[in-house]
């Protein structure tokens, strides 16, 4: 258990110093599409800025939960606090939705109305605008990296809203080019289209937090299975269950033996373990252990309690 605390301790520093280095990134974003936004008149990249001001506000609420998560189990939360981070993905999930809403209805208000305010296009506003679009590209596969590697709910709802950072940048800009080149309403539909892909990218993020709630399935309980089989001392396997990701993630298994010797079950159940940790990165792993006879007496009587079975 100390082992499993400690995975879990370093995995949160990483995520949290990961969060650090991308709060650096997101303000300095957020202060040239301001300065960039301001130079031109743009109220287009003002609100860009704006809204790339919620991914900084992400990740102060992320290094927070992260920290808050790799609390190690206590006696009233004995399975940990690694709920918090899916928890902390809806509120991604609700920023994100409300950036999909506001940038909607603006949209909508443009089209129905046909206003369009001038802007100065300049050759500062464009770099600007196409820098900050590769950079938040950069934090979107350096946050999926950090995050599937950590196995952190958190850090991949953020990167997915990160990504819809990237999609309204794109929107914004072509709406500028649009309108230097007399296109007023392509601004308006270009929006309409990014609301579309942001909403998407929201239910996404908010489905996938849903499953990290109710458990769903971390590895498919066939490769757990197979795994299990290759050792030839064990006859079956039953009972295959697994939730979770990473230094948070759980699995159990139940294991009939060809025979009785606690020894070596308990070996091939060590080796057994160290395998499904190295191959599908879960940290705690629960493996029964029950002899060939108990597991046939089981399976004759199914209402009776086994006696023959040990966990390790």
């Amino acid at each position: 258990m100390a082992a499993e605390n400690t995975q879990a301790a370093l995995a949160s520093v990483a995520a949290r110093r990961a969060l650090w280095t991308l709060l650096a990134v997101n303000l300095a974003v957020v202060v040239a599409k301001a300065v960039a936004g301001w130079q031109a008149g743009s109220l287009a990249v003002l609100s860009d800025a704006a809204h790339s001001l919620t991914d900084a506000a992400n990740n102060l609420v992320g290094v927070w939960l992260i920290r808050a998560a790799a609390k190690p189990p206590d006696r009233k939360h004995p399975y940990g606090h690694a709920k918090l981070e899916p928890i902390g993905a809806f509120v991604v999930a609700a920023l994100m939705g409300v950036t999909a809403y506001e940038i909607g209805r603006e949209a909508a208000l443009r089209l129905w109305s046909g206003a369009v305010a001038p802007v100065a296009l300049t050759g500062l506003t464009f770099a600007v605008m196409v820098g900050t679009l590769i950079v938040n590209g950069l934090v979107v596969w350096y946050e999926r990296r950090v995050g599937q590697r950590l196995g952190s709910p958190f850090l991949l709802a953020d990167a997915q809203h990160t990504l819809s950072d990237v999609y309204v940048t794109l929107g914004v800009l072509a709406g500028l080019i649009g309108m230097r080149l007399g296109w007023a309403w392509l601004d308006p539909v270009i929006a309409l289209a990014v609301v579309a892909v942001v909403g998407w990218g929201a239910y996404r993020v908010l489905m996938t937090a849903v499953d990290d709630l109710m458990d769903a399935v971390a590895v498919d309980g066939d490769a757990l299975v197979a795994l299990a089989r290759q050792h030839p001392d064990v006859a079956d396997v039953q009972r295959v269950r697994s939730r979770g990701r990473g230094a948070y993630g759980f699995a159990e298994l139940t294991l009939v033996f060809r025979h009785n010797d606690l020894r070596r079950a308990h070996a091939t159940s060590d080796l057994l373990e160290e395998q499904i940790r190295r191959i599908h990165s879960i940290a705690h792993i629960t493996i029964h252990l029950e002899p060939v006879e108990a597991a046939a007496a089981a399976a004759r009587n199914p209402g009776e309690v086994s006696t023959g079975e040990v966990s390790i």
